[in-house]
């Protein structure tokens, strides 16, 4: 049995579409006033190893918000209610340009130092030919609104794609929320 877990349609369309349209800016055609940053891809040196870097977009870690875009995923209904977190550790987005080529950023687990119960999940934000594969050769395709949930110590490589104008993804790290669990004083 496989611990990755892939869910269609994770969100409700209306509210994927506006945390999409913010961050891809799909509806206004000119330049986006979302904040991107370049980035190596998944350590220091890699994008000269794999040919390009990826752009990136902090919106939470190390205990701080960075970003506005907090208030979207944090709203009712919104991700994070989907998620049911206990705890989060990080919140990314990682978008990476089309290139002529499919090319894979290398395994890596998102946060060597999270405890064993850690979770990782992403959300596509666009639909292209680009993927997420794990160490066991599992694929997981990039489809938009599409989430795929796995332990955070599971060994993963983003890609690119050749499709679309780049590929884009949500990255969230976290604990889930477990109720089974009973706090006592």
């Amino acid at each position: 049995m496989s611990d990755i877990i892939v869910q269609d349609n994770f969100l409700n369309d209306s509210y994927f579409k506006t945390i999409r349209d913010y961050v891809l800016d799909y509806n206004n055609g000119s330049m986006s006033k979302f904040n991107w940053y370049m980035s190596d891809v998944v350590k220091p040196g890699d994008g000269a190893k794999i040919g390009f870097t990826q752009f990136v977009h902090l919106v939470y870690g190390y205990g701080e918000v960075y970003s506005d875009f907090w208030r979207q995923l944090n709203c009712p209904k919104g991700l994070f209610e989907n998620l049911d977190p206990f705890t989060i550790t990080r919140v990314k987005l990682n978008l990476i340009p089309r290139q002529s080529e499919i090319v894979e950023t290398g395994m890596h687990v998102d946060i060597h130092w999270a405890p064993d119960v850690a979770l990782t999940s992403i959300l596509y934000m666009n639909t292209n030919n680009g993927y997420t594969k794990f160490k066991n050769g599992e694929k997981v395709k990039s489809v938009a609104n599409r989430l795929v949930t796995f332990p955070n110590n599971m060994m993963h490589t983003g890609t690119s794609c050749t499709d679309e104008q780049y590929r884009c993804v949500l990255n969230v790290d976290y604990i889930k929320n477990d109720k089974s669990l009973t706090i006592v004083p």
